[in-house]
């Protein structure tokens, strides 16, 4: 067994998408090391680590080296403080980025008014991304679903599902980034105009028209969603101008920790923007 089917194979309890991050964080330190992890020295490692241009890189490869290291039961002991060490620093890289956002990021009413805009226009996919960023904070890989019209047809645990019905609209999460936490997302979605444009890229789809296809490319959703949203912003901002908005409401944010599948405590620590 290879070191990184070793790696895969400890990870099987995670998301599909975790498992393909570890994989290519891991192809990526092991192109910078030109061998396998077990087989480096943690100096080195630190060293090969702390060339990386910024700190979510540099945390994204420790933590591949930490867990490579302890399935071959090496010492940790300095990969883990140079981490430690490292959440400070993207403690105050967020920080910074944040002071620059709070006076540059739209309201949460211009978000709303561009979803209804996009409503008045037709623009039936762009509407459905933008109204389930805004109503439910989720992530690219969230909006990756199959749109069916029986119940039978969501049995995949594999997939996310969008199942129309007359009345209303079951959002069905399987595959999410903190699913192996969170476990399985059921939300039934009743706003008229939101089933109304879901018929409406569905009768695309089953006459196999363009309007009908969600995400032309799966492997390309962060371009499709952020070139969805308004002035091209992208989710991550999306959910910052979400929790601006509600700062002051704890129901609410625990809702959007509900949707987002999110610790509060991360909430505050990653997506508030007045954290500066």
């Amino acid at each position: 067994m290879t070191e990184l089917e070793k790696l895969i194979e400890s990870v099987a309890d995670k998301s599909v998408n975790t498992q393909k991050s570890y994989k290519t964080q891991y192809n990526k330190l092991y192109k910078l090391l030109g061998k396998d992890v077990n087989e480096t020295s943690e100096n080195k490692l630190i060293e090969t680590v702390l060339e990386q241009p910024n700190n979510n890189q540099k945390q994204a490869l420790i933590n591949i080296a930490i867990l490579i290291r302890r399935l071959y039961k090496l010492s940790t002991t300095k990969l883990e403080a140079l981490r430690e060490k490292l959440k400070g620093n993207l403690k105050e890289d967020v920080k910074e980025k944040n002071a620059v956002l709070k006076d540059t990021l739209p309201s949460y009413t211009e978000l709303v008014e561009y979803t209804d805009y996009l409503w008045d226009k037709m623009e039936w996919r762009d509407y459905i991304i933008n109204y389930l960023l805004i109503n439910y904070q989720v992530r690219n890989a969230d909006l990756v679903f199959d749109i069916v019209d029986k119940k039978r047809l969501t049995k995949d645990t594999d997939k996310n599902y969008m199942w129309i019905t007359p009345k209303k609209v079951v959002y069905t999460r399987n595959v999410y980034k903190t699913a192996c936490t969170y476990g399985k997302k059921t939300d039934t979605i009743t706003d008229p105009k939101f089933i109304l444009a879901m018929k409406r890229v569905y009768a695309c789809k089953k006459r196999d028209e363009p309007c009908g296809e969600f995400i032309p490319t799966l492997s390309q959703v962060g371009y499709y969603i952020k070139k969805a949203t308004f002035k091209q912003l992208g989710e991550g901002n999306y959910v910052k101008i979400v929790i601006n908005h509600f700062r002051k409401d704890f129901t609410k944010l625990k809702e959007i920790s509900q949707n987002r599948g999110t610790s509060l405590t991360t909430l505050g620590e990653v997506y508030d923007i007045e954290n500066i």
